[in-house]
């Protein structure tokens, strides 16, 4: 016999899939497909933050340089090398590759006045990947701690593109398309098993500093598309709480999780979300307490078996092949500030400046974390309209007071929510407190909004309570606009978004 809870529970499904009657996976498809791949196009290379870094790590290990080594300088080279390269990473690669990096580059970050020739692109394209006559060359990396398997998307299709001897910019548009299709993917997997909140989902995807960073190189549009697969999945096992673990939950939970431990770790206690029914923990049924353990169990050990593989990297045999100092940022004069000891140290002797410090970097950098975490597009050069930054937030929150909890434990649910946001927030802020803030300073350096996308699902997820809008009209055009205002408005947006990355690069 079924209690009543689990009635209750399927009533509340087919009352919220009755209001919701919009295929928003479909529209997903649709809607993120046309726009990522015209931001695929219209960005031009290595324009979203990081992205050449990304781009060598990826060619590396497409040729099977899968762990990042230091170059060995002679003595009389550590004199003239600046600290950073000293410290780095990396590999080795045809000289074409950072050349290309260079040569399209044309001066393009932080200057609006600059723009995208398309001869230059015309050139690059034609470029060889092996370059007759000229040497590999040695490049540091900073993506070079990310494990291999966090690039297999992007990997796999330059390695298709070298075996069609294409060249390094052609590569480079391959990898973007692989990584664009992944997150639609994903995503879309997310939408069709998610039982609740789909218009948070919905709104979140197509974001449009989110789908500026999902046909990159960059492993930011694959950990935001696996946090929101963990989610939804986790939010499906919650709702149907009498029921055992589904058959692709046993794939999902620890694959997603092993791939934000080995990216991001910061954003794991999403996994904490299997409490939402902490009364499945002590029935008859395990089968979620074993997922759990099963999970921790991949993440942790895949976690520290590529740490203890980055600590074994041998120094590479780079006889007559030279060191390619290709950097778009220098960050020389911050590197000797930097001190992570220091700065634990520091919050261990004065505890209560943790919230001057949290304060005061809201203060000053609050209104860059919503910008850079909505749109801040280039190299957090190029704003989109003011419109956007104050509607984006009311359409989140819209989205959410619409969303149906997971079960009856409002308080329990509302609780764990908040709890998995703050860890997750938590991590990100002292992170960056500590790796990236010279010892002492009053403001928590390095933090973009883009980092806190993956943990907004929790927070939203807090303002669900099922509203449904009060607004009646007999009009056609009206109620269609109101019942489908998430389409319409995020169309509008990313056609804005699309016509302010034109503006700015062409």
């Amino acid at each position: 016999m079924k209690s009543k809870r689990y009635t209750n529970s399927k009533n509340q499904t087919k009352l919220e899939q009755s209001a919701d009657k919009i295929n928003y996976p479909r529209f997903f498809l649709l809607i993120g497909g046309l726009f990522g791949l015209a931001m695929l196009m219209l960005t031009p290379p290595f324009q979203v933050p990081d992205e050449h870094d990304h781009f060598f790590r990826a060619v590396m290990i497409s040729s099977g340089q899968f762990v990042t080594s230091k170059y060995p300088f002679s003595e009389a080279e550590k004199k003239q090398a600046p600290t950073k390269y000293l410290k780095g990473s990396g590999g080795i690669v045809p000289v074409s590759v950072p050349y290309t990096a260079r040569m399209v580059n044309q001066k393009l970050p932080f200057h609006p006045e600059n723009k995208q020739k398309f001869d230059d692109l015309k050139k690059m394209l034609d470029l060889p990947l092996k370059m007759e006559g000229l040497p590999d060359v040695f490049i540091n990396t900073s993506a070079g701690g990310y494990a291999p398997i966090l690039y297999l998307p992007s990997v796999l299709a330059i390695m298709a593109g070298r075996g069609l001897a294409l060249s390094p910019l052609w590569l480079m548009y391959l990898g973007r398309l692989a990584s664009l299709l992944a997150y639609l993917g994903l995503v879309y997997w997310a939408l069709k098993i998610t039982p609740t909140g789909k218009i948070i989902f919905f709104l979140l995807a197509l974001m449009p500093m989110t789908l500026f960073l999902s046909p990159s190189l960059s492993i930011d549009g694959l950990t935001i598309a696996s946090s929101m697969l963990l989610t939804a999945t986790l939010l499906d096992l919650a709702r149907h709480n009498q029921q055992p673990v589904k058959r692709r939950a046993w794939f999902i939970v620890p694959g997603t999780l092993t791939l934000l431990a080995l990216g991001k770790i910061v954003y794991c206690p999403l996994i904490l979300l299997l409490f939402l029914s902490p009364q499945t923990f002590i029935g008859r049924d395990r089968s979620r307490l074993y997922l759990l353990i099963t999970s921790l169990t991949l993440a942790i050990m895949s976690y520290l078996l590529w740490r203890q593989i980055k600590g074994m990297a041998a120094v590479p045999d780079v006889t007559n092949i030279p060191f390619d100092y290709t950097s778009f940022q220098a960050k020389d004069k911050l590197l000797p500030l930097l001190d992570s000891k220091k700065q634990l140290q520091f919050l261990q002797h004065y505890p209560t400046t943790i919230f001057t410090i949290l304060s005061r970097t809201l203060q000053v950098q609050g209104q860059h974390y919503i910008e850079s975490f909505i749109g801040l597009l280039g190299w957090l050069d190029t704003r989109l309209p003011v419109w956007i930054y104050i509607s984006y937030p009311l359409a989140l929150i819209a989205g959410a007071l619409g969303t149906h909890p997971t079960g009856n434990r409002l308080l329990t649910e509302k609780t764990l929510l908040t709890s998995i946001w703050a860890l997750c927030s938590g991590g990100i802020l002292l992170g960056f407190y500590l790796i990236s803030t010279p010892v002492g300073n009053a403001i928590i350096g390095g933090i973009q909004g883009r980092y806190f996308i993956p943990v907004a699902l929790p927070l939203l997820l807090l303002f669900s309570t099922g509203y449904r809008s009060l607004i009646k009209t007999r009009h056609p055009l009206a109620a269609l606009l109101i019942k489908n205002w998430p389409l319409f408005y995020t169309g509008i947006v990313l056609l804005t978004t699309t016509y302010t990355l034109w503006g700015r690069y062409y």
